[in-house]
């Protein structure tokens, strides 16, 4: 690609000898120039310049309006999110790309990302932000088609956002090819994303799964007793990267034992005694991250509103920010496969039918979990995880302020001070002992498998 600088229409100044003071000779010098210089003019082309140092402001508006679309979608859950916000990702790195200096595409090196997009034309001059926002109004349309028509109306005017603030200083043939070539990679990402299996998943969350049948299977638990597993099958979805699911593994597992001496027997009495005797600052602690009535509270969503805070507070250019929001794409997106596949190899029951089975058969525990396995936890992997991601880049030791939930009435304290990404995600991860979702080992799990996945994300080379 050549150096996509502005190149002002500047005429070389005439090398001349000896040039006649008469009149004439310098009107045919005048005469010549004009000629030269309109030639020079009609025929340039301008070319893009790089965006790396431009706003990003179009990262973050598509972040916001993701997540509440996300929200607004009959049958979406984190998993299926994760989803969206994976293409959706791609989509807006692969479209911003071409006017990115020293990035490479993505383009078959990813596990699930084999196909071929539409190059720009090296004749053509484009507007990148143009080319993004119509690519991904594409992709967004069909991945959030079940929020409704007046939440895809927002998909439009966020599209046209980026028309109208550019139409002052583009020519129309730039606002048309930069148009044509959005459509055509959104297009193609949109046919891609069909491929994958899962497109649908939103229509039924709970196909027919049967487990297998023997002690310390997971089986319906208390407070609801729903037989209904979520998304079995999620587990065999294709990665991002294949080293994700391939490569990591529980360094050690919680065996399904009911000796009073045994590991699991003394971690459902830890979540039996913590669990039963909740008092009201506990319950306010909980439900800071689980409120399951708040979307804002979900470990993906959360995660996803802290890095946006994040890159608006320490004031990140239009590369990094994009940079990070596909790394945490990704994070999220092979984050939940590669629990839900762990979950459905080892099919472990909750710890509060554990507890009703073996310590106290009067025991309902006051909070519903996620009728899935317990081992792992997907929040401990997911809060592990994306902890990594962002302490790499605002720093492993740096505080905040969570502002994340200060829009939610529900919370007596709707921020928290933190030290740490790491500390936060713990927090986060082991504040599930309180409900008696996980046992403590499937939430150290987690904690550990996250970080072992967040490593190959970051391992995965953008630059040249």
């Amino acid at each position: 690609m050549t150096d996509n600088v502005v190149i002002m229409n500047l005429v070389k100044p005439l090398s001349m000898t000896y040039i006649r003071t008469s009149l004439k000779g310098l009107i045919c010098l005048i005469a010549f120039s004009l000629m030269t210089s309109c030639q020079k003019e009609a025929s340039h082309i301008p070319e893009s310049p790089f965006i790396n140092n431009a706003d990003p402001q179009l990262v973050q508006d598509w972040i916001g309006l993701s997540i509440d679309l996300s929200n607004a979608c009959n049958g979406f859950n984190d998993l299926i999110a994760s989803r969206a916000h994976y293409y959706l990702a791609l989509t807006m790195y692969e479209s911003l790309l071409p006017g990115l200096k020293n990035y490479q595409t993505l383009q078959v090196r990813l596990a699930n990302f084999q196909t071929t997009l539409p190059i720009p034309d090296q004749a053509k001059s484009y507007n990148w932000m143009i080319v993004s926002n119509q690519a991904l109004a594409i992709v967004a349309s069909e991945l959030f088609q079940a929020s409704g028509t007046q939440n895809l109306d927002r998909i439009t005017k966020l599209r046209d956002k980026f028309v109208l603030a550019a139409s002052n200083e583009l020519n129309e043939e730039i606002i048309r090819n930069s148009k044509e070539l959005g459509n055509e990679i959104g297009w193609k990402i949109r046919d891609h994303a069909q491929l994958d299996g899962r497109s649908d998943s939103y229509l039924n969350n709970y196909p027919a799964f049967t487990l297998p049948s023997k002690e310390g299977c997971w089986i319906p638990t208390p407070p609801d007793y729903s037989a209904k597993l979520l998304l079995p099958y999620w587990g065999a979805s294709a990665p991002a990267l294949t080293e994700n699911v391939q490569n990591i593994f529980p360094s050690r597992l919680l065996l399904y034992n009911t000796s009073q001496t045994s590991i699991m027997y003394s971690e459902a009495i830890e979540v039996y005694n913590m669990s039963n005797n909740l008092n009201t600052s506990q319950r306010e602690y909980y439900e800071y991250w689980n409120q399951p009535k708040d979307h804002e509270a979900t470990a993906l969503n959360h995660s996803l509103l802290l890095m946006s805070q994040m890159s608006d507070d320490k004031g990140l250019r239009l590369d990094q920010a994009l940079e990070l929001y596909l790394r945490m794409a990704i994070t999220l997106y092979d984050g939940y496969i590669l629990s839900w596949k762990t979950k459905f190899t080892y099919n472990l029951l909750r710890p509060a039918s554990y507890i009703k089975q073996n310590i106290n058969r009067y025991f309902i525990p006051e909070y519903s979990c996620t009728t899935v396995p317990d081992f792992v936890s997907e929040s401990a992997l997911i809060y592990s995880a994306c902890s990594e991601i962002l302490g790499n880049y605002f720093g492993y030791r740096t505080s905040f302020m969570d502002y994340t939930q200060s829009s939610r009435l529900n919370l007596r304290e709707s921020k928290r001070y933190f030290e740490s990404f790491n500390i936060m995600a713990k927090e986060a991860a082991y504040v599930d002992l309180l409900s008696a979702a996980y046992f403590r080992t499937s939430i150290d799990i987690g904690f550990q498998m996250g970080f072992d996945l967040s490593q190959n994300v970051l391992n995965l080379k953008l630059q040249y």
